[in-house]
């Protein structure tokens, strides 16, 4: 015996002893169904790559309305900001002007006397002369 014998595919004279025909086509179907898995897990991450590419499309469309919501809710705190800093502004305005007029502007005393109704035959325009108007009420 030779050391050929022992290793296997080889005879003893050392010609090569090809495969049968029917190994052959086990070894082909087992290749064709190792191919159809492949390919079907080709498809299945395909079809999940697709799918996770629309919803980042989706999600960056989403977040692009979200940044223009969030601008224009901004532009309008702003301007709500500005009104109401205007609105104290005046307020303030107001008030130091009242404090000034108050300050600069004191009420005269008033006697009582100015106060409490007048009889009407006691009033200043009162006269005993029905015939006498009024100078306001001549007539023209």
């Amino acid at each position: 015996m030779t050391v050929l014998d022992h290793i296997p595919g080889l005879r003893g004279t050392g010609a090569h002893r090809g495969k049968s025909g029917l190994e052959l086509q086990r070894a082909l179907a087992d290749a064709e169904t190792k191919v159809a898995r492949l390919t079907a897990g080709i498809d299945q991450i395909s079809a999940e790559r697709n799918t996770a590419e629309r919803r980042a499309d989706q999600a960056a469309i989403d977040l692009g309305i979200a940044q223009e919501e969030i601008r224009q809710l901004e532009a309008a705190i702003r301007l709500r900001d500005e009104q109401i800093a205007d609105l104290q502004r005046k307020v303030d305005v107001g008030v130091k002007a009242e404090h000034i007029i108050a300050q600069t502007q004191e009420l005269p005393a008033v006697p009582e006397a100015a106060v409490r109704p007048v009889p009407l035959h006691e009033a200043p325009f009162a006269t005993s002369n029905p015939a006498r108007l009024p100078a306001w009420a001549e007539r023209d």
